[in-house]
């Protein structure tokens, strides 16, 4: 039996009845002010998310209501400080042959293979022979990488937290800097921006899981991207060294100590997370097109799905302002 999927979040109105199923971003027993346990969960869908409650039966629930779990859910929505809320009266779980999982997945409205194609074009332009073969080993020649690359989040929220994101993410940064290789030539290494492009955020594909809803993975909570791609920098060198005829040369130390500055020190300070500070024209490049991007795409995705009517948008907590909302963006009523 299937349960079809009659109402998405997006389209909830206050007082609306709510019976649908849902996938379960998260979930958390929290105690209100009076001292009495509450579930605070988070249902998605293609639509985007939407806030719930439950307050009766929590025990019961809070074993049932567990992350990337599909449910049925009985309740009722209400507008709650400019947001809406489903209080959940009742809910069941649903096992994954029972709906339909396109219809709780973020569509994919990127083409991951064109923009695929732009990476390949730009590493098959770079000049050294260290950084193109290492560039090669990971983005050519392994399949693993190539497949997680061309679906991967960059981000659990803050930026490009969407199917094919961290592509969307790397082919902008490194465009850029291409454009900046030649604005500040001769006094950039090209090839090494390049590395720091596509290598500065590559480890996510394991930082994160993201076959339903988005979080970090164990790897991921322990370590971190930025560990994670330094050793996947000297995998590849030991493994294109070890290749007859791939390199005419031992990787230089020079080179493998600079490509891996360029991922440790893209956060570009300590307190912002970065193990060092860029201490190389390029590093400090990468790091600004990396948090220009980053910033631009955040706002951007902010001010579509604002709900707000008129020229501003609610408060955007992260970054503790309002933005004003362009033509384009702006929500009239009808």
């Amino acid at each position: 039996m299937k349960y079809p999927k009659t109402q998405f979040s997006k389209s909830i109105q206050d007082q609306d009845r709510v019976s649908s199923p849902f996938l379960i971003k998260y979930s958390a027993v929290a105690t209100g002010k009076t001292g009495k346990p509450y579930m605070n969960v988070i249902l998605t869908d293609k639509t985007g998310d939407i806030e719930a409650r439950i307050f009766d039966q929590v025990p019961r629930f809070n074993a049932q209501a567990v992350k990337d779990t599909f449910v049925q859910i009985e309740g009722n929505a209400q507008s709650f400080n400019n947001r809406m809320q489903i209080h959940i009266k009742d809910l069941i779980v649903l096992r994954e042959d029972e709906v339909d999982a396109d219809e709780y997945l973020p569509p994919t409205f990127l083409h991951p293979e064109k923009l695929y194609a732009e990476v390949t074009t730009l590493i098959a332009s770079m000049k050294d022979p260290h950084y193109k073969a290492l560039m090669e080993s990971i983005f050519v020649d392994d399949a693993e990488i190539i497949a997680k690359f061309k679906r991967a989040p960059a981000a659990k929220a803050m930026h490009h937290s969407y199917p094919v994101g961290l592509l969307e993410h790397v082919v902008s940064i490194c465009k850029t800097l291409d454009f900046l290789a030649g604005h500040y030539a001769p006094h950039v290494n090209r090839d090494l921006l390049f590395v720091g492009g596509f290598l500065h955020d590559l480890a996510k594909i394991w930082e994160l899981q993201f076959e339903k809803t988005t979080d970090y993975t164990t790897e991921g909570r322990l370590i971190g991207h930025l560990v994670m791609g330094v050793e996947l920098i000297e995998k590849k060198i030991q493994w294109l060294e070890a290749q007859p005829g791939r390199l005419s040369e031992p990787f230089p130390n020079e080179k493998k100590l600079l490509a891996k500055h360029m991922v440790l020190a893209h956060h570009g300070r300590m307190e912002y997370g970065s193990p060092k500070e860029p201490a190389c024209i390029e590093a400090m490049i990468v790091h600004m097109i990396d948090d220009l991007d980053s910033k631009v795409n955040a706002m951007r995705v902010f001010i579509e799905n604002d709900p707000q009517l008129g020229m501003w948008t609610l408060l955007n907590k992260n970054m503790e302002r309002y933005f004003y909302k362009p033509e384009w963006a702006r929500k009239n009523p009808t």
